[in-house]
């Protein structure tokens, strides 16, 4: 199973990169389940992307992260369909988070010693 992120907004630049990269993973093979809502958020005046498929797997759970969009609820749903024997939990991403497009996967990413 392949998780993408999608956009069901056709008037958003991202929608026909997404749904390209849809089509690529389908041609080639994958089982394919799409997230259809891209979020937003305004941090300090600044629209930014908030992709509920920039989420984390932990022992037990998958942490999601959320913005206080309309959709939030229906996708945690939807990702808890996903993955039946763990708890699904959002987490409001906030300014820090979201700024400059980092979220909780990439964020909690290994850190090589140098």
């Amino acid at each position: 199973m392949l998780v993408m992120q999608g956009c069901d907004d056709k008037n958003e630049p991202d929608h026909a990169r997404l749904e390209a990269n849809r089509r690529v993973a389908l041609d080639a093979g994958f089982q394919v389940r799409e997230i259809p809502v891209l979020p937003f958020a305004e941090i300090n005046g600044r629209r930014v992307v908030v992709p509920y498929a920039n989420f984390y797997i932990v022992n037990g759970g998958v942490i999601v992260p959320v913005c206080g969009h309309a959709a939030d609820d229906d996708v945690l749903a939807l990702i808890g369909e996903w993955f039946p024997n763990r708890e699904v939990v959002g987490l409001e991403v906030g300014e820090i988070l979201a700024h400059g497009g980092g979220g909780i996967h990439c964020i909690t990413q290994q850190v090589p010693a140098v």
